[in-house]
């Protein structure tokens, strides 16, 4: 199965969040960021499938963000 999926923001935070899919998926695309028509930020197209899909990727619960204080 394959999910394509648009991502839409800052550069930096696109390519943290391009990282951490990258672990938990195989990815293609994300290599190219285009510019945001009439907002900000940038844009990056992927498209994902699991690894191994017999074993669902580990979920955090709403409120945590992984930052540290």
């Amino acid at each position: 199965m394959t999910v394509k999926v648009r991502l839409s923001g800052d550069p930096e935070q696109i390519a943290a969040v391009v990282a951490v899919l990258r672990e938990a998926y195989e990815t293609a695309g994300g290599d190219r960021a285009y510019p945001n028509r009439g907002a900000f930020g940038v844009r990056v197209y992927l498209e994902l499938r699991p690894t191994n899909p017999t074993t669902p990727p580990t979920r955090t619960s709403a409120g945590d963000t992984g930052r540290q204080s």
